[in-house]
């Protein structure tokens, strides 16, 4: 019998998420071992309130410059850029681990996945199996920005191949997993679309039961008979990707898509609604109030997304020898105070989405009479390469050239 464990990765925030899907796993895969990789300040005295639940702190899976990589990445891209280190870890004694995004919950045993593990060394699934480009998103174009593969999946055997993939994906996630789809970069997931040009035994599944999510819902429909969850009426439903969900909202099924208005999927509604249950149930303990501990120095000042960025690509060059970027009065911070790169009152700026553009109509039209200036002033010509270079510089790892040479 093959030893078998599956993993999924976390913040401290995010715990009630994870509990659910740890749950709802183990009813169909007793038999595995499960893990939580936590992304966060390590806390000794934390526990979580389910037997047989492992956790795995971030700063334990032996990243190298652990501290550089925690300032260099925000909350989002740290916790995907971990995956393969953590799936190589437990690769190491296990014969095949299966990685679930934390807002996920199972349905039916995973029976494909592993099947497929038998004779590849990685299992993947697409976003979807049908083209879509009817003009609301996602859609085609979006899976050309952020990656054929949906990675809040993927599963790995034992094998050379299995290691080397997760080497090169690590190396690739720790020095470029940025979330950047304006350049070409989204964070671990963008890479993978190369992979199977790389790795000839990875497997694609398109068992339309698993990774069911809102980029895909086009073409997937759900229905319950005799007890049991079925998509398009005869596959059975084995896990749905939660993602973007708000489980105080279950009916817009998703904050980052467009095409299904509230109600208009009440096949998806069902489930989403009892699995926003689940998670306010979970949440009790109100871990989702729990701050990121790697947005802060060790004063508790807030770090800015800007000054990350501008950190990520000066690290080298100014901040090498600095082992711990967090440190209150160290180089880094000095830095971040003279060159205004630290917020008054030290408030955390919304991370904005495209719904927020409606906010923003005004500043928006502004922008735009801009542009038509600069174009009426420069011609179409030299306009149109300032835009060519505007989509360049607008990654601020492309604009460190604006702070001084010396340290």
């Amino acid at each position: 019998m093959q030893k078998i464990a599956s993993v999924t990765i976390c913040s401290i925030n995010y715990i009630a998420k994870a509990l659910v899907l740890f749950d709802s796993y183990r009813e169909q895969h007793p038999e595995h071992d499960f893990y939580v990789v936590i992304v966060d300040r390590k806390k000794n005295d934390f526990t979580v309130n389910r037997d047989g639940l492992s956790i795995i702190w971030a700063e334990d899976l032996l990243i190298p410059n652990f501290y550089q990589a925690a300032f260099s990445f925000d909350v989002i891209e740290f916790n995907t850029n971990v995956k393969p280190t953590a799936l190589r870890m437990l690769l190491e004694k296990y014969d095949a681990v299966a990685y679930l995004d934390p807002d996920i919950e199972i349905f039916a045993p995973l029976s494909p996945v592993f099947e497929g593990l038998e004779n590849a060394s990685i299992v993947l699934t697409p976003h979807c199996n049908t083209p879509i480009l009817d003009g609301c998103k996602p859609d085609d174009l979006e899976f050309l920005k952020f990656g054929t593969f949906n990675l809040g999946f993927v599963a790995v055997s034992k094998c050379d191949e299995a290691f080397a993939f997760l080497d090169w994906w690590s190396a690739r996630c720790l020095e470029h997993g940025f979330y950047e789809p304006q350049v070409g970069l989204a964070v671990d997931q963008k890479w993978v679309s190369l992979a199977p040009s790389y790795f000839a035994n990875l497997k694609i599944l398109h068992d339309v039961g698993l990774n069911l999510a809102f980029w895909n819902l086009h073409e997937r429909h759900l229905s319950y008979e005799n007890q049991k969850w079925l998509v398009n009426g005869n596959v059975p439903l084995r896990f749905i990707h939660f993602s973007s969900f708000n489980a105080l909202k279950p009916e817009i099924i998703a904050q980052k898509q467009d095409r299904f208005a509230p109600g208009s999927r009440p096949d998806f509604e069902v489930v989403a609604k009892k699995y926003s249950e689940k998670l306010i149930l979970a949440e009790s303990e109100k871990y989702s109030s729990h701050k990121y501990g790697f947005d802060y120095f060790d004063d508790g000042t807030y770090i800015t997304p800007a000054l990350r960025r501008f950190y990520s690509v000066l690290r080298l060059e100014r901040f090498s020898e600095i082992e711990n970027p967090f440190e209150a009065n160290g180089l880094v911070k000095k830095f971040a105070e003279k060159n205004g790169l630290l917020v008054r009152g030290n408030i955390p700026a919304k991370r904005h989405n495209f719904h927020d553009m409606k906010s923003y109509g005004f500043q928006i039209r502004l922008i735009l009479k801009m542009f038509r200036f600069a174009l009426y002033i420069i011609g179409p010509e030299r306009y149109f390469n300032l835009m060519r270079y505007l989509a360049h510089i607008s990654s601020l790892r492309n604009q460190v050239d604006i702070f001084s040479k010396k340290k």
